[in-house]
């Protein structure tokens, strides 16, 4: 065995995106896997080895306002890719069947290939690959199962077919006819995060002498040292971990060398790999030069693109080519329903049990003696932020310390719900407020650059409440609910999903961080401090935490607003809104239920009362029927928001809609004689 065992990440693709795995037929999109890798080379992890368990070679980003593009859709062009950023040996594995398929691979960034199907039914193939490749470029996979009487069960494709091999004795046959490592996976483990089968894996460690790696299990750091103590495993693997919380992969390692493991030492950065990406300013600018082409060209076009058919959830009104990452099961029910539906399963016992481990986090970086707040609250001055005080302090007992982005968006109502926070709770409230004239290049570069004025609120709110915990050393920072595993199932409920800043480059700020705006319009460095996310070391060093109050308590807006209005006099808005019927929603943001979420129809064919009715569907608070209704009557209407943006940024709405033209998504529009159309929900031709 080598001097260091390794700590692997397994990165699963699905039609070009990470997916989140269950039993091996649950996949929930995580996102793009360039973010990812480049996150684990940042971190200068052992080795990595990717899986693309694509029913066929084709790969789809999704989105057109994304800084991460694919130049080619297929297996190959996205490995290459992939191995740009990767500066780690890397491992492949998925439709690896001939000679030819194992050397296209190699030779498009891969340094291991990973065979399974086809080595159970060709086992000369193993040989085959050896002897041209090399015994070291050879990884069988083999994916088991315990079944009810205890034995363990091989499977092929992908975990659907059962084999009659005996485990041990095909872990020696690979051994004999020519691979180099065994990458063992236990189906019935994966994704349940309860600890690896360390009875087998120790068996199979001892009957072969190659290398084992073992994946299948990994729900704790505590996981992985139990099984390095306890088997002859050379390397642990684990997917869905690293995916979950912030410096995961560091943190592991870390717990398994205080465990007194032998594993290379945790380094946080690396030179060629730094964390933030690098961008250059000039391709930067060709990119709008681009844009604002596109845009000229597409108003003078009468005709666009062919009329296309949409889907949408059989239970919600949500589409299937949605702006979240949303999957559809083989019944039409989408992911996020399915995750609605288990989450109301949640008993009261366990309500109660999550209620206590959520004290305990705080607990543990309370100040005892109380000469500095004890959690920082990322708060907008919504009924959601005062719902998170509430529980932070009046439920909990804890004291926090409020932090808000002051994006100069506010209603009138919502601003003085903002201004009454710190009264309302005795609590201390940091308001940071940007500069005004940084603020209208902000929105008109993010309309210009990914078609969303609110990157700067995003990016914001998202930064600072973490930064600031980290200049105070308060370890601990408090979020509502995770959006993407409310609205589209993103996670499971029993991940405990955390803050992570891959989470904040790729889903809030699309892939375009802070320094992706210095040197357009005059921006400085100095101008995006507040948009400057804390190091690595300063996180690592404090141990911070960005936790999720939906996952230890009922969330359900509906309940809060009656809730915060009753006790704290929390003010709603007095009219309805345009674009939907709640009138507790954003009232801390204006642009974002005018504007952003015009946009999200423009591109992606439908908007906020689309979010708002799928929520009430999924709670019972409304029928299809209505819901339908509703989403007809609102989705499309351009709010009269607009003109005021248009007035504080100078871009005309002419200007706007060119531009916003330009991101409409050629799976649900198309132009006839010079009228934007789409399918709807209620199966007829919109013209808007």
């Amino acid at each position: 065995m080598s001097q260091y065992r390794r700590l692997i990440p397994v990165v699963l693709i699905k039609h070009g995106m990470i997916v989140r795995s269950e039993m091996f037929h649950i996949h929930q999109v995580i996102g793009n896997p360039i973010d990812t890798i480049r996150r684990l080379s940042n971190w200068n992890v052992d080795e990595l080895v990717l899986i693309d368990i694509s029913d066929h070679d084709h790969h789809d980003m999704r989105r057109d306002d994304l800084y991460i593009s694919y130049d080619d859709n297929t297996t190959l062009g996205l490995l290459k890719q992939i191995s740009s950023v990767c500066s780690m040996p890397l491992s492949f594995g998925g439709r690896v069947k001939t000679l030819d398929d194992a050397r296209a691979r190699l030779e498009n960034g891969a340094d291991k290939i990973i065979i399974n199907t086809q080595a159970i039914e060709t086992p000369e193939f193993i040989t085959q690959c050896s002897q041209e490749f090399g015994a070291q470029c050879v990884v069988i996979n083999i994916d088991i199962r315990k079944e009810d009487d205890g034995s363990y069960g091989i499977y092929s494709h992908s975990g659907k077919t059962k084999t009659d091999l005996d485990l041990i004795q095909y872990a020696q046959q690979v051994e004999k006819m020519g691979a180099g490592e065994i990458f063992l996976q236990n189906i019935d483990r994966d994704g349940l995060g309860n600890g690896f089968d360390n009875n087998i894996i120790d068996k199979i460690t001892k009957a072969v002498s190659i290398p084992v790696i073992a994946c299948g299990g990994a729900g704790s750091y505590d996981h992985f040292a139990e099984t390095f103590k306890n088997t002859d495993a050379s390397a642990i693997a684990a997917a869905n971990i690293f995916n979950y919380f912030e410096l995961s992969y560091p943190k592991s390692k870390q717990h398994c060398i205080d465990n007194g493991l032998s594993l290379r030492p945790v380094k946080l950065d690396n030179k060629w790999f730094p964390r933030e990406p690098i961008y250059d300013l000039e391709e930067t600018k060709k990119r709008i030069d681009d844009r604002m082409a596109r845009a000229t060209e597409l108003k003078n076009t009468p005709n666009w693109n062919e009329p296309k058919k949409m889907e949408w959830c059989i239970n919600c009104t949500y589409p299937k080519l949605s702006a979240t990452p949303l999957a559809f099961d083989e019944t039409g029910l989408c992911t996020g329903c399915k995750n609605s539906n288990i989450k109301f399963e949640i008993t009261d016992n366990e309500w109660a049990r999550r209620k206590e481990a959520l004290r305990d986090i705080i607990a543990r970086g309370a100040c005892p003696n109380k000469s500095r707040p004890d959690c920082v609250i990322g708060v907008s001055g919504g009924k959601d932020s005062y719902f998170q005080t509430h529980f932070v302090k009046n439920v909990l007992g804890f004291e926090p310390l409020l932090v808000t982005y002051y994006g100069n968006n506010y209603s009138e109502a919502g601003e003085r719900n903002l201004r009454r926070m710190a009264d309302m709770f005795d609590v201390n409230h940091i308001i940071y407020h940007p500069g005004v004239p940084l603020l209208k290049k902000l929105n008109r570069l993010g309309v210009q650059i990914m078609g969303d004025m609110n990157w700067h609120g995003h990016v914001g709110i998202s930064t600072l409440p973490m930064k600031i915990a980290a200049l105070h050393k308060i370890p601990t920072v408090l979020w509502g609910e995770h959006g993407y595993q409310d609205l589209c199932g993103q996670f499971s409920m029993n991940d405990f999903i955390e803050w992570t800043y891959r989470n904040r480059l790729e889903h809030f700020a699309r892939g375009y961080d802070w320094n992706y705006m210095v040197g357009l319009e005059g921006i400085t460095e100095q101008n995006m401090y507040p948009y400057q996310y804390p190091t690595d070391q300063e996180i690592f060093d404090i141990d911070l935490r960005g936790v999720f109050l939906s996952n230890y308590t009922q969330w359900d807006a509906n309940k809060h607003l009656p809730l915060m209005v009753e006790k704290y006099g929390f003010e709603a808005s007095k009219e309805p809104f345009e674009r939907t019927y709640r009138t507790g929603s954003n009232l801390d943001d204006i642009h974002e239920n005018g504007g952003h979420d015009y946009l999200k129809w423009i591109k992606f064919g439908y908007g906020r009362c689309t979010d708002h009715t799928a929520k009430d569907l999924r709670s019972g608070d409304m029928s299809r029927e209505q819901a339908i209704e509703l989403v007809k009557e609102k989705d499309h209407i351009r709010s009269k928001d607009m003109d005021r943006w248009s007035e504080y940024t100078g871009m005309s709405a002419e200007q706007f809609d060119a531009i916003a033209d330009t991101y409409r998504d050629k799976r649900v529009w198309w132009k006839d004689n010079g009228t934007w159309k789409k399918h709807n929900i209620w199966d007829t031709i919109n013209d808007d």
